[in-house]
Protein backbone atom coordinates (compact mmCIF):
# COMPACT_ATOMS: atom_id res chain seq x y z
CA UNK A 1 0.00 0.00 0.00
CA UNK A 2 1.19 3.89 -0.50
CA UNK A 3 -0.15 6.63 1.18
CA UNK A 4 0.50 10.07 1.12
CA UNK A 5 -0.46 12.40 4.22
CA UNK A 6 -0.59 16.47 4.14
CA UNK A 7 1.78 16.74 1.01
CA UNK A 8 3.25 20.63 0.54
CA UNK A 9 5.53 20.38 -2.44
CA UNK A 10 7.00 24.02 -2.76
CA UNK A 11 9.55 25.10 -5.25
CA UNK A 12 12.26 26.73 -3.62
CA UNK A 13 13.29 29.37 -6.55
CA UNK A 14 10.01 31.46 -6.29
CA UNK A 15 8.28 29.44 -3.67
CA UNK A 16 5.41 28.49 -5.64
CA UNK A 17 3.11 26.03 -4.34
CA UNK A 18 2.99 23.09 -6.42
CA UNK A 19 1.02 20.78 -4.02
CA UNK A 20 -0.81 21.56 -1.26
CA UNK A 21 -2.29 19.13 1.64
CA UNK A 22 -2.31 16.49 -0.71
CA UNK A 23 -3.73 12.79 1.12
CA UNK A 24 -4.31 9.97 -1.05
CA UNK A 25 -4.61 6.22 -0.52
CA UNK A 26 -3.58 3.66 -2.94
CA UNK A 27 -3.82 -0.33 -2.94
CA UNK A 28 -2.04 -2.77 -4.05
CA UNK A 29 -2.76 -3.44 -7.84
CA UNK A 30 -3.76 -0.17 -8.54
CA UNK A 31 -3.64 1.44 -11.27
CA UNK A 32 -3.46 5.42 -10.71
CA UNK A 33 -3.08 7.99 -13.68
CA UNK A 34 -1.68 11.52 -12.70
CA UNK A 35 -3.26 14.06 -15.27
CA UNK A 36 -3.47 17.96 -15.13
CA UNK A 37 -2.36 21.22 -17.83
CA UNK A 38 1.58 21.59 -18.10
CA UNK A 39 3.49 22.65 -15.29
CA UNK A 40 0.99 21.90 -12.58
CA UNK A 41 3.48 19.22 -10.39
CA UNK A 42 3.17 16.00 -12.22
CA UNK A 43 6.62 15.17 -12.76
CA UNK A 44 7.68 16.43 -9.74
CA UNK A 45 5.01 14.16 -7.82
CA UNK A 46 6.37 11.08 -8.97
CA UNK A 47 9.93 12.01 -8.54
CA UNK A 48 9.15 12.69 -4.84
CA UNK A 49 6.77 9.03 -4.92
CA UNK A 50 9.41 7.40 -6.71
CA UNK A 51 12.24 9.02 -3.85
CA UNK A 52 12.45 12.36 -2.48
CA UNK A 53 15.55 13.37 -3.07
CA UNK A 54 15.03 13.54 -6.36
CA UNK A 55 13.22 16.90 -5.91
CA UNK A 56 15.29 18.24 -3.10
CA UNK A 57 17.92 20.76 -5.17
CA UNK A 58 14.50 22.60 -6.45
CA UNK A 59 11.45 22.45 -3.87
CA UNK A 60 11.07 21.85 -0.45
CA UNK A 61 8.40 19.21 1.07
CA UNK A 62 6.96 18.47 4.22
CA UNK A 63 3.73 15.61 5.05
CA UNK A 64 3.99 11.68 4.81
CA UNK A 65 4.80 9.09 2.68
CA UNK A 66 4.52 5.65 3.73
CA UNK A 67 5.08 2.64 1.12
CA UNK A 68 5.32 -0.90 1.92
CA UNK A 69 6.40 -1.78 -1.27
CA UNK A 70 10.06 -3.96 -1.28
CA UNK A 71 10.67 -2.53 -5.06
CA UNK A 72 10.32 0.35 -7.01
CA UNK A 73 11.02 0.83 -10.74
CA UNK A 74 10.80 4.53 -11.70
CA UNK A 75 10.74 5.22 -15.62
CA UNK A 76 11.68 9.48 -15.72
CA UNK A 77 10.34 11.58 -19.04
CA UNK A 78 13.40 11.59 -20.48
CA UNK A 79 17.06 10.03 -19.62
CA UNK A 80 19.95 12.26 -18.41
CA UNK A 81 22.58 13.29 -20.10
CA UNK A 82 24.98 11.65 -17.98
CA UNK A 83 22.38 8.04 -19.32
CA UNK A 84 22.69 9.11 -22.88
CA UNK A 85 26.19 9.22 -22.77
CA UNK A 86 26.68 5.52 -21.60
CA UNK A 87 26.92 2.54 -23.37
CA UNK A 88 23.78 0.70 -24.37
CA UNK A 89 25.70 -2.68 -22.63
CA UNK A 90 26.82 -0.58 -19.77
CA UNK A 91 23.16 1.50 -19.01
CA UNK A 92 21.84 -2.58 -18.63
CA UNK A 93 24.47 -4.97 -17.10
CA UNK A 94 27.19 -2.74 -14.83
CA UNK A 95 25.08 -2.25 -11.97
CA UNK A 96 22.88 -4.81 -12.42
CA UNK A 97 22.17 -6.77 -9.12
CA UNK A 98 22.37 -10.40 -10.74
CA UNK A 99 20.73 -12.18 -7.65
CA UNK A 100 17.11 -10.19 -8.55
CA UNK A 101 17.90 -9.25 -12.07
CA UNK A 102 15.44 -12.07 -13.88
CA UNK A 103 17.64 -12.13 -17.41
CA UNK A 104 14.31 -14.47 -19.07
CA UNK A 105 11.69 -11.94 -18.08
CA UNK A 106 14.24 -8.96 -19.51
CA UNK A 107 14.13 -10.73 -23.01
CA UNK A 108 10.57 -11.97 -23.29
CA UNK A 109 9.48 -8.23 -22.77
CA UNK A 110 11.89 -7.01 -25.46
CA UNK A 111 10.99 -9.66 -27.53
CA UNK A 112 6.90 -8.40 -26.97
CA UNK A 113 8.16 -5.04 -27.08
CA UNK A 114 9.81 -5.99 -30.96
CA UNK A 115 13.21 -4.47 -29.65
CA UNK A 116 16.13 -5.19 -31.55
CA UNK A 117 18.20 -7.54 -29.53
CA UNK A 118 20.87 -6.96 -32.42
CA UNK A 119 21.74 -3.93 -30.59
CA UNK A 120 22.81 -5.35 -27.03
CA UNK A 121 25.15 -6.78 -28.62
CA UNK A 122 27.07 -3.57 -29.87
CA UNK A 123 29.71 -2.57 -27.61
CA UNK A 124 29.99 0.68 -28.57
CA UNK A 125 25.94 1.96 -29.02
CA UNK A 126 25.53 4.97 -27.01
CA UNK A 127 21.90 5.16 -25.55
CA UNK A 128 21.62 8.72 -27.56
CA UNK A 129 22.16 7.25 -30.57
CA UNK A 130 18.68 4.95 -29.96
CA UNK A 131 15.06 6.37 -30.80
CA UNK A 132 12.86 7.96 -27.94
CA UNK A 133 11.10 4.67 -28.60
CA UNK A 134 14.05 2.47 -28.36
CA UNK A 135 15.24 4.56 -25.04
CA UNK A 136 12.00 3.68 -23.51
CA UNK A 137 11.97 0.05 -24.14
CA UNK A 138 15.03 -0.57 -23.11
CA UNK A 139 14.26 1.13 -19.82
CA UNK A 140 11.05 -0.69 -19.59
CA UNK A 141 12.74 -3.81 -20.03
CA UNK A 142 15.46 -3.41 -17.35
CA UNK A 143 12.94 -2.39 -14.83
CA UNK A 144 10.39 -5.07 -15.18
CA UNK A 145 13.20 -7.44 -15.27
CA UNK A 146 13.43 -6.68 -11.50
CA UNK A 147 10.05 -7.82 -10.65
CA UNK A 148 9.00 -4.41 -8.50
CA UNK A 149 6.10 -4.24 -6.75
CA UNK A 150 5.20 -0.27 -7.14
CA UNK A 151 6.19 0.82 -10.71
CA UNK A 152 6.12 5.10 -11.99
CA UNK A 153 5.90 5.74 -15.39
CA UNK A 154 6.41 9.44 -16.31
CA UNK A 155 4.34 9.59 -19.83
CA UNK A 156 5.46 6.03 -21.26
CA UNK A 157 2.64 6.69 -24.52
CA UNK A 158 4.93 9.50 -25.91
CA UNK A 159 7.78 7.93 -27.76
CA UNK A 160 5.86 4.12 -28.54
CA UNK A 161 4.62 2.81 -31.96
CA UNK A 162 1.02 1.62 -31.54
CA UNK A 163 1.94 -1.96 -31.70
CA UNK A 164 4.67 -1.37 -28.36
CA UNK A 165 1.85 0.85 -27.32
CA UNK A 166 -1.44 -1.97 -27.70
CA UNK A 167 1.24 -3.89 -25.36
CA UNK A 168 1.96 -1.33 -22.72
CA UNK A 169 -1.77 -1.24 -21.99
CA UNK A 170 -2.44 -5.20 -22.08
CA UNK A 171 0.81 -5.18 -19.77
CA UNK A 172 -0.82 -2.96 -17.49
CA UNK A 173 -4.30 -3.86 -17.40
CA UNK A 174 -3.37 -7.66 -16.30
CA UNK A 175 -0.31 -6.66 -14.12
CA UNK A 176 -0.38 -7.63 -10.53
CA UNK A 177 1.67 -4.49 -9.58
CA UNK A 178 0.72 -1.48 -8.42
CA UNK A 179 1.63 1.39 -11.51
CA UNK A 180 1.53 5.32 -11.47
CA UNK A 181 1.29 6.94 -14.28
CA UNK A 182 1.52 9.80 -15.96
CA UNK A 183 -0.02 10.35 -19.27
CA UNK A 184 -1.50 12.62 -21.76
CA UNK A 185 -3.32 9.95 -23.98
CA UNK A 186 -7.04 9.43 -23.07
CA UNK A 187 -7.57 6.72 -24.84
CA UNK A 188 -4.85 4.95 -22.85
CA UNK A 189 -6.23 6.33 -19.24
CA UNK A 190 -9.28 5.39 -20.12
CA UNK A 191 -8.34 2.21 -20.93
CA UNK A 192 -5.74 0.93 -18.04
CA UNK A 193 -6.58 3.35 -14.80
CA UNK A 194 -8.66 2.27 -12.09
CA UNK A 195 -7.91 5.81 -10.31
CA UNK A 196 -7.59 9.36 -11.55
CA UNK A 197 -5.41 12.11 -9.42
CA UNK A 198 -6.10 15.25 -11.25
CA UNK A 199 -3.41 18.49 -10.27
CA UNK A 200 -4.63 21.57 -11.18
CA UNK A 201 -2.92 25.29 -10.86
CA UNK A 202 -5.95 27.60 -10.24
CA UNK A 203 -6.58 31.70 -9.98
CA UNK A 204 -3.88 32.60 -12.48
CA UNK A 205 -1.91 29.54 -11.19
CA UNK A 206 -1.27 30.56 -8.14
CA UNK A 207 -3.43 28.04 -6.20
CA UNK A 208 -2.77 24.58 -6.07
CA UNK A 209 -5.54 22.13 -6.50
CA UNK A 210 -6.39 18.09 -6.58
CA UNK A 211 -8.95 15.82 -7.28
CA UNK A 212 -8.97 12.06 -6.59
CA UNK A 213 -11.13 9.74 -7.55
CA UNK A 214 -11.39 6.12 -7.45
CA UNK A 215 -13.07 5.16 -10.85
CA UNK A 216 -12.08 5.21 -15.12
CA UNK A 217 -11.19 8.35 -16.43
CA UNK A 218 -14.32 8.55 -18.36
CA UNK A 219 -16.33 8.74 -14.88
CA UNK A 220 -14.46 10.71 -13.44
CA UNK A 221 -15.22 13.27 -16.52
CA UNK A 222 -18.98 12.93 -16.04
CA UNK A 223 -18.85 13.56 -12.03
CA UNK A 224 -16.83 15.98 -12.86
CA UNK A 225 -18.61 18.16 -15.29
CA UNK A 226 -21.92 16.85 -13.24
CA UNK A 227 -20.13 18.79 -9.87
CA UNK A 228 -18.85 21.52 -11.62
CA UNK A 229 -22.24 22.11 -13.61
CA UNK A 230 -24.06 21.78 -10.01
CA UNK A 231 -21.58 24.24 -8.27
CA UNK A 232 -21.98 26.74 -11.42
CA UNK A 233 -25.74 26.86 -10.88
CA UNK A 234 -25.94 27.11 -7.16
CA UNK A 235 -23.51 29.92 -7.32
CA UNK A 236 -25.67 31.64 -9.75
CA UNK A 237 -28.57 31.63 -7.51
CA UNK A 238 -26.66 32.83 -4.69
CA UNK A 239 -25.46 35.30 -6.23
CA UNK A 240 -28.58 36.37 -7.53
CA UNK A 241 -29.87 35.98 -4.11
CA UNK A 242 -27.32 38.03 -2.69
CA UNK A 243 -28.40 41.24 -5.48
CA UNK A 244 -31.47 41.22 -4.36
CA UNK A 245 -30.57 41.63 -0.96
CA UNK A 246 -27.56 43.77 -2.07
CA UNK A 247 -30.21 46.23 -4.07
CA UNK A 248 -32.93 46.14 -1.01
CA UNK A 249 -30.36 47.40 1.38
CA UNK A 250 -28.83 49.98 -0.91
CA UNK A 251 -32.42 51.10 -1.39
CA UNK A 252 -33.02 51.22 2.64
CA UNK A 253 -29.38 52.53 3.17
CA UNK A 254 -30.22 55.81 0.80
CA UNK A 255 -33.65 56.34 2.49
CA UNK A 256 -32.31 56.52 6.01
CA UNK A 257 -29.73 58.80 4.59
CA UNK A 258 -31.31 61.20 2.86
CA UNK A 259 -33.75 61.48 5.82
CA UNK A 260 -31.19 62.15 8.59
CA UNK A 261 -29.56 64.77 5.97
CA UNK A 262 -33.18 66.54 6.07
CA UNK A 263 -34.59 65.94 9.54
CA UNK A 264 -34.42 68.92 11.89
CA UNK A 265 -36.36 67.08 14.62
CA UNK A 266 -34.06 65.69 17.46
CA UNK A 267 -36.17 62.75 18.61
CA UNK A 268 -36.53 61.72 14.74
CA UNK A 269 -32.56 62.22 14.22
CA UNK A 270 -32.08 59.88 17.29
CA UNK A 271 -34.04 57.13 15.92
CA UNK A 272 -32.95 57.53 12.23
CA UNK A 273 -29.19 57.12 13.45
CA UNK A 274 -30.29 54.24 15.36
CA UNK A 275 -32.13 52.63 12.12
CA UNK A 276 -28.88 53.63 10.32
CA UNK A 277 -26.65 51.39 13.33
CA UNK A 278 -28.61 48.39 11.93
CA UNK A 279 -28.44 49.23 8.64
CA UNK A 280 -24.70 49.23 8.89
CA UNK A 281 -24.67 45.83 10.81
CA UNK A 282 -26.91 44.48 8.23
CA UNK A 283 -24.24 45.63 5.34
CA UNK A 284 -21.70 43.81 7.38
CA UNK A 285 -23.84 40.76 7.23
CA UNK A 286 -24.24 41.11 3.88
CA UNK A 287 -20.02 41.11 3.53
CA UNK A 288 -19.98 38.26 5.30
CA UNK A 289 -22.46 35.98 3.55
CA UNK A 290 -20.45 37.23 0.22
CA UNK A 291 -17.49 35.28 1.54
CA UNK A 292 -19.20 32.70 2.52
CA UNK A 293 -21.59 32.17 -0.71
CA UNK A 294 -20.85 29.15 -3.41
CA UNK A 295 -18.45 29.75 -5.44
CA UNK A 296 -18.13 29.22 -9.35
CA UNK A 297 -15.62 26.24 -9.86
CA UNK A 298 -11.94 27.44 -10.11
CA UNK A 299 -10.71 26.00 -13.65
CA UNK A 300 -7.04 26.62 -15.65
CA UNK A 301 -7.20 28.68 -18.32
CA UNK A 302 -6.72 27.63 -21.91
CA UNK A 303 -3.90 28.18 -23.61
CA UNK A 304 -4.56 30.85 -26.60
CA UNK A 305 -2.27 31.20 -29.66
CA UNK A 306 -2.81 31.17 -33.61
CA UNK A 307 -0.34 32.05 -36.41
CA UNK A 308 -0.94 35.63 -37.58
CA UNK A 309 1.24 37.82 -40.35
CA UNK A 310 2.57 35.41 -42.11
CA UNK A 311 3.88 34.88 -45.42
CA UNK A 312 2.65 31.79 -47.14
CA UNK A 313 4.26 30.30 -50.16
CA UNK A 314 2.75 29.70 -53.67
CA UNK A 315 0.50 26.17 -53.71
CA UNK A 316 3.13 25.01 -56.27
CA UNK A 317 6.31 25.98 -54.92
CA UNK A 318 8.67 22.73 -54.39
CA UNK A 319 10.10 23.27 -51.24
CA UNK A 320 11.64 19.71 -51.02
CA UNK A 321 12.35 17.01 -53.90
CA UNK A 322 14.19 13.72 -53.39
CA UNK A 323 13.80 11.16 -55.91
CA UNK A 324 15.86 8.13 -54.81
CA UNK A 325 17.37 10.07 -51.81
CA UNK A 326 19.66 7.83 -50.08
CA UNK A 327 20.12 8.68 -46.52
CA UNK A 328 22.92 7.32 -44.16
CA UNK A 329 20.34 5.00 -42.45
CA UNK A 330 20.23 2.46 -45.35
CA UNK A 331 16.73 4.15 -47.03
CA UNK A 332 16.21 5.40 -50.24
CA UNK A 333 13.44 8.07 -49.83
CA UNK A 334 11.27 9.52 -52.67
CA UNK A 335 9.37 12.90 -51.67
CA UNK A 336 8.29 15.97 -52.76
CA UNK A 337 6.99 18.42 -50.77
CA UNK A 338 5.03 21.86 -52.29
CA UNK A 339 4.37 25.01 -50.03
CA UNK A 340 1.55 23.89 -48.20
CA UNK A 341 1.92 20.68 -48.13
CA UNK A 342 0.84 18.86 -44.69
CA UNK A 343 2.46 15.68 -44.37
CA UNK A 344 2.43 13.32 -41.33
CA UNK A 345 5.19 10.42 -41.00
CA UNK A 346 4.61 7.33 -39.02
CA UNK A 347 6.19 3.85 -38.35
CA UNK A 348 7.80 1.41 -36.23
CA UNK A 349 10.47 3.03 -33.36
CA UNK A 350 13.88 2.30 -34.31
CA UNK A 351 13.25 3.60 -38.33
CA UNK A 352 15.11 6.22 -37.71
CA UNK A 353 12.21 8.71 -38.42
CA UNK A 354 13.55 11.60 -36.45
CA UNK A 355 17.32 11.20 -38.60
CA UNK A 356 15.01 11.52 -41.43
CA UNK A 357 13.19 14.82 -39.99
CA UNK A 358 16.59 15.92 -39.10
CA UNK A 359 18.16 15.60 -42.74
CA UNK A 360 15.24 17.36 -43.94
CA UNK A 361 15.69 19.84 -41.59
CA UNK A 362 19.59 20.53 -42.73
CA UNK A 363 18.64 20.71 -46.34
CA UNK A 364 15.48 23.13 -45.75
CA UNK A 365 17.09 25.83 -43.68
CA UNK A 366 20.07 26.49 -46.27
CA UNK A 367 17.72 27.44 -48.60
CA UNK A 368 16.72 31.04 -49.35
CA UNK A 369 13.20 32.51 -48.77
CA UNK A 370 12.27 29.60 -46.15
CA UNK A 371 11.36 30.31 -42.55
CA UNK A 372 11.72 26.82 -40.88
CA UNK A 373 11.18 26.08 -37.46
CA UNK A 374 11.88 22.81 -36.34
CA UNK A 375 10.86 21.40 -32.71
CA UNK A 376 12.69 18.49 -32.19
CA UNK A 377 11.63 14.81 -30.68
CA UNK A 378 14.25 15.66 -27.77
CA UNK A 379 13.82 19.39 -27.05
CA UNK A 380 17.20 19.95 -25.59
CA UNK A 381 18.72 19.56 -29.06
CA UNK A 382 17.11 22.81 -29.89
CA UNK A 383 17.02 24.64 -26.49
CA UNK A 384 19.95 25.71 -24.49
CA UNK A 385 18.11 24.56 -20.71
CA UNK A 386 20.67 27.10 -19.05
CA UNK A 387 18.37 29.88 -20.85
CA UNK A 388 14.80 31.20 -19.36
CA UNK A 389 11.98 31.46 -21.97
CA UNK A 390 12.72 35.46 -22.62
CA UNK A 391 16.33 34.57 -23.24
CA UNK A 392 15.05 31.89 -25.57
CA UNK A 393 12.57 34.02 -27.79
CA UNK A 394 15.09 37.44 -27.17
CA UNK A 395 15.23 38.21 -30.59
CA UNK A 396 12.09 39.54 -30.70
CA UNK A 397 10.24 42.54 -28.40
CA UNK A 398 10.11 41.69 -25.41
CA UNK A 399 6.73 42.80 -24.28
CA UNK A 400 5.40 40.85 -27.09
CA UNK A 401 7.39 37.83 -25.72
CA UNK A 402 5.78 38.41 -22.26
CA UNK A 403 2.27 38.75 -24.39
CA UNK A 404 2.45 35.32 -26.09
CA UNK A 405 3.94 34.07 -22.86
CA UNK A 406 0.85 35.12 -20.96
CA UNK A 407 -1.64 33.72 -23.69
CA UNK A 408 0.32 30.19 -22.70
CA UNK A 409 -0.25 29.95 -19.38
CA UNK A 410 3.01 31.14 -18.32
CA UNK A 411 3.27 32.80 -14.99
CA UNK A 412 5.35 35.99 -14.06
CA UNK A 413 7.72 34.20 -12.53
CA UNK A 414 8.07 31.33 -14.74
CA UNK A 415 9.16 33.33 -17.62
CA UNK A 416 11.93 34.13 -15.93
CA UNK A 417 12.94 30.08 -14.64
CA UNK A 418 15.70 28.74 -16.20
CA UNK A 419 14.25 26.14 -18.94
CA UNK A 420 15.39 22.79 -17.26
CA UNK A 421 13.05 23.55 -14.54
CA UNK A 422 10.17 23.72 -17.09
CA UNK A 423 7.72 20.92 -17.82
CA UNK A 424 8.12 18.99 -20.76
CA UNK A 425 4.37 20.59 -21.79
CA UNK A 426 6.04 24.22 -21.09
CA UNK A 427 8.91 23.40 -23.20
CA UNK A 428 6.88 22.11 -25.81
CA UNK A 429 4.93 25.92 -25.80
CA UNK A 430 8.06 27.54 -25.77
CA UNK A 431 8.90 26.06 -29.68
CA UNK A 432 5.52 27.01 -29.92
CA UNK A 433 5.70 30.68 -29.04
CA UNK A 434 9.04 30.63 -31.31
CA UNK A 435 7.12 29.44 -34.53
CA UNK A 436 4.26 31.86 -34.20
CA UNK A 437 6.89 35.10 -33.59
CA UNK A 438 9.41 33.84 -35.92
CA UNK A 439 6.22 34.06 -38.73
CA UNK A 440 7.55 30.70 -40.37
CA UNK A 441 5.91 28.97 -43.22
CA UNK A 442 7.42 25.99 -42.50
CA UNK A 443 6.88 24.16 -39.92
CA UNK A 444 9.30 20.46 -39.14
CA UNK A 445 7.23 18.76 -36.03
CA UNK A 446 8.95 15.72 -34.05
CA UNK A 447 5.82 14.04 -32.21
CA UNK A 448 4.48 17.77 -31.12
CA UNK A 449 1.72 17.00 -29.22
CA UNK A 450 3.37 14.47 -26.80
CA UNK A 451 3.78 16.39 -23.86
CA UNK A 452 0.21 18.62 -24.56
CA UNK A 453 -2.21 17.85 -21.86
CA UNK A 454 -6.11 16.66 -23.43
CA UNK A 455 -7.59 20.32 -22.61
CA UNK A 456 -4.04 21.45 -24.90
CA UNK A 457 -4.19 18.79 -27.64
CA UNK A 458 -6.93 19.82 -29.34
CA UNK A 459 -5.85 23.58 -29.81
CA UNK A 460 -2.58 22.40 -31.02
CA UNK A 461 -4.23 20.13 -33.85
CA UNK A 462 -5.81 23.48 -34.75
CA UNK A 463 -3.79 25.83 -34.73
CA UNK A 464 -1.63 23.08 -37.23
CA UNK A 465 -5.04 22.47 -39.46
CA UNK A 466 -5.07 26.82 -39.89
CA UNK A 467 -1.39 27.08 -40.57
CA UNK A 468 -0.87 28.29 -44.30
CA UNK A 469 2.52 27.15 -44.88
CA UNK A 470 3.98 23.62 -45.30
CA UNK A 471 4.05 20.95 -42.16
CA UNK A 472 6.03 17.93 -41.95
CA UNK A 473 5.32 16.01 -39.10
CA UNK A 474 6.53 12.89 -37.39
CA UNK A 475 3.56 11.22 -34.40
CA UNK A 476 2.47 8.11 -33.16
CA UNK A 477 -0.57 10.39 -31.73
CA UNK A 478 -3.49 8.71 -32.90
CA UNK A 479 -6.25 11.65 -32.64
CA UNK A 480 -3.15 13.34 -34.76
CA UNK A 481 -2.95 10.61 -36.86
CA UNK A 482 -6.91 10.40 -37.66
CA UNK A 483 -7.35 14.00 -37.94
CA UNK A 484 -7.77 15.15 -41.60
CA UNK A 485 -4.97 17.02 -41.38
CA UNK A 486 -2.45 15.50 -42.74
CA UNK A 487 -1.55 13.32 -45.68
CA UNK A 488 0.33 9.99 -43.99
CA UNK A 489 3.45 8.41 -45.47
CA UNK A 490 4.70 5.31 -43.50
CA UNK A 491 8.57 4.86 -43.17
CA UNK A 492 9.29 1.54 -43.65
CA UNK A 493 13.05 -0.33 -43.82
CA UNK A 494 14.07 0.58 -46.86
CA UNK A 495 11.81 3.35 -48.15
CA UNK A 496 8.75 5.79 -47.84
CA UNK A 497 5.70 5.19 -48.89
CA UNK A 498 2.12 7.05 -48.93
CA UNK A 499 -0.87 5.11 -46.85
CA UNK A 500 -4.34 5.59 -46.15
CA UNK A 501 -6.03 4.70 -43.23
CA UNK A 502 -10.22 4.99 -42.51
CA UNK A 503 -11.01 8.35 -40.24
Amino acid sequence: MLQVKNLKITHKNDLKSLINNLSISLNDAGKLAIIGEEGTGKSTLLKYLADPSLIEDYCSFHGELISDFRGIAYIPQSMDHLQLEQHLSDYIYHDANIAYFDYNYFFQVANQLNFDCDLLEKEHLHLKNLSGGERLKIQLMKALAYHPQLLLLDEPTADLDSLSLDWLESFIKSSPQTIIFISHDQHFIQKVATSILHLELVRKRQLPQARFYFGSYEDYLAKRQQKDQHQRMLAKKEHEELQKREAKFKKIHDSVQSQLRQTKDSTAGRLLAKKMKAVKSYEKRLEKDLQLITQKPDTMDNMAIFFSDISPLAKQKIILDWENQKLDTGQTISLQIKGQDKILIIGKNGLCKSRLMQKIHTELKAKTGLTVSYMPQHYEDQLDLNLTPLDFLGNHDTQKVKTYLASLDFTADEINHSCHQLSGGQKAKLFLAKMVLDKSNVLLLDEPSRHFSPTSQPIVRRLLSQFKGAIICISHDRLLIESDIFELYQLKQDHLIKVSIDR
